[in-house]
């Protein structure tokens, strides 16, 4: 499995302080909210979660139904999913989206980012078919309140497109992708950064069908434009290096696929830890090119770390 790019909500602004003791909490909420979601955005997702959550409790002070409570959950979510924490944002995801609809309206665009939360959530977890009908929802909203030609609309296409093309739904995976590629090239507005996901996800559908000659060139530039806007140890530059070493692996060519591979596996082990998911898939790729080449003796080394890996996995989901 290859991971997928997905739309992350917008900024907070800074709210005006409230009057009484709830006054004193702004300060902090704001500084906590805004340190752990620049941290989230930087690839730092234990730093992100601590102050994200130290956010959220000072959040509670300014009540049940308060939009700010609704934000603070709904980038929690994200950062606690990023850390394969799926479970443990669903309700969050759904207590954002349900203050949102209750103080907002069911219209408006802030739902907009919560309806796509949740549906990330599911997608992120293996459920494509509960986060089909919310992504559906979700760009429906978004062509109303923003206009069918909107990027946020080319966010949630890109979202939908994923689940497609995970339910084997692949003429309208391609024709989701492609749209929100269009949308994306056609906007004056558009930065590069903002095309990555699009390119990356569309390399990655070419990639699962074989169609190499069709991936590579949108890959190779997915990684470059996301090395230069982000940096070299940027998660999302890990899933670009590790979808380019797989079309290589795929086209028999573990040489190049393995240096990718490696880069990759640094900056997962450095931003997720050493047992997380992502470091025994990587591993896992890393040991077939390692054999391909003869290197047997460190394939071994590999498999080993794998099982270590997936039997913590196992252990930690085991009925307690």
């Amino acid at each position: 499995m290859i991971l997928k790019a997905r739309w992350l909500p917008g900024v907070l602004f800074v709210w005006a302080c409230m009057a009484g003791t709830v006054s004193a909490q702004v300060p902090q909420w704001q500084a906590d909210h805004d340190a752990g979601w620049s941290a989230y955005k930087e690839g730092r997702f234990p730093e992100a979660e601590k102050q994200l959550k130290a956010a959220e409790m000072a959040a509670r002070s300014f009540g049940a139904d308060d939009a700010r409570l609704a934000t603070t959950r709904d980038h929690l979510a994200w950062v606690l999913c990023a850390e394969g924490k799926a479970e443990e944002a669903e309700p969050l995801a759904k207590s954002a989206l349900a203050i949102r609809e209750k103080t907002l309206g069911p219209e408006h665009a802030d739902v907009v980012k919560s309806l796509n939360t949740l549906a990330c959530l599911y997608d992120m977890g293996n459920k494509p078919q509960q986060a089909k009908p919310i992504y559906e929802r979700c760009l429906a909203l978004a062509e109303k309140v923003q206009g069918k030609d909107d990027l946020r609309v080319a966010a949630i296409l890109d979202n939908l497109a994923t689940v497609d093309h995970l339910l084997g739904k692949n003429d309208e995976a391609e024709a989701a992708y492609k749209r929100a590629l269009s949308i994306r090239e056609n906007t004056p507005a558009t930065k590069p950064i903002d095309t990555a996901p699009t390119l990356y996800n569309l390399g990655v559908f070419y990639l699962e069908q074989d169609k190499f000659a069709l991936a590579e060139p949108l890959l190779k530039a997915s990684l470059e434009i996301r090395e230069k806007a982000l940096g070299a140890g940027h998660p999302d530059v890990a899933t670009s290096l590790e979808a380019l070493g797989s079309l290589y692996a795929k086209q028999g060519k573990p040489e190049r696929a393995n240096p990718l591979l490696k880069r990759a596996l640094a900056i997962y082990e450095a931003g997720l830890g050493a047992n997380h998911p992502h470091v025994a898939r990587c591993c896992a790729k890393m040991a077939d090119c390692c054999r391909s080449m003869g290197q047997n003796a460190e394939a071994a080394v590999l498999d080993a770390r794998v099982k270590a890996i997936q039997k913590k996995h196992e252990h930690a989901l085991a009925p307690k």
